[in-house]
């Protein structure tokens, strides 16, 4: 396959995500939970091959973009990011202002668009620029399951640290009585326990059943 109909394939999967959609009842994402965590801990496991000694989980993930630019670069796959950012971030940042409050009754400041929006532009290009040269890399993309994650609808966020151990965070959109919500979900969790608004990003976190539940993120 040419290096231009690779790129094409790449996009072409991209384009099927509807993202953050649909939007579902707290019920209905605590039945998807059981696929989240299985695309999460493969994920999870592809990175740790990559991890080195007393670094984290998501600094793996992070420095992996590096890795994969520099060598697609060496590999004459250059530019192979670019068009799925801008892709990404057009349908991300419109999704968000369209679905979920820009123009509704719950504004969702334009700083939380541009949050969305870059982490999915982000997410797009780690995936095509790993894929570009992926046989070189040991033939696992890790963020084909980010890729996994927004095709479900949901918004998968970063590795966060919680009780001294790194857990990945994953935001459900949410209509809650009748109110757009995101249900935060950590790795590991049974059901959502807590949601927060669109504009907070894992803070102000309310419980969705014992008025006593905490958490805190670091």
């Amino acid at each position: 396959m040419s290096q231009t109909n690779s790129i094409n394939s790449q996009i072409s999967k991209l384009q099927s995500i509807k993202y953050f959609t649909p939007t579902r009842s707290i019920s209905e994402a605590n039945s998807t939970l059981s696929k989240v965590e299985e695309i999460i801990e493969k994920y999870a496991k592809v990175l740790m091959t990559w991890k080195k000694e007393n670094d984290t989980i998501q600094h793996a993930s992070d420095s992996l973009w590096d890795l994969a630019r520099v060598e697609a670069m060496k590999s004459n796959c250059t530019n192979t990011w670019d068009s799925a950012w801008n892709y990404a971030w057009k349908e991300a940042s419109q999704s968000a202002r369209t679905n979920y409050g820009w123009y509704g009754s719950e504004f969702l400041s334009g700083e939380t668009v541009r949050d969305v929006a870059r982490d999915a532009a982000k997410y797009a290009s780690r995936y095509v620029a790993f894929e570009s040269v992926k046989e070189k890399l040991g033939g696992t993309n890790p963020f084909e399951y980010i890729i996994e994650l927004y095709s479900m609808g949901i918004r998968p966020t970063y590795f966060r640290k919680i009780d001294e151990q790194e857990k990945f965070v994953v935001d459900f959109p949410l209509k809650v009585d009748g109110k757009n919500v995101i249900g935060c979900y950590l790795h590991g969790d049974k059901e959502i326990s807590f949601t927060h608004q669109w504009i907070d990003y894992c803070t102000n976190l309310k419980p969705t059943n014992n008025p006593e539940s905490k958490r805190s993120f670091v």
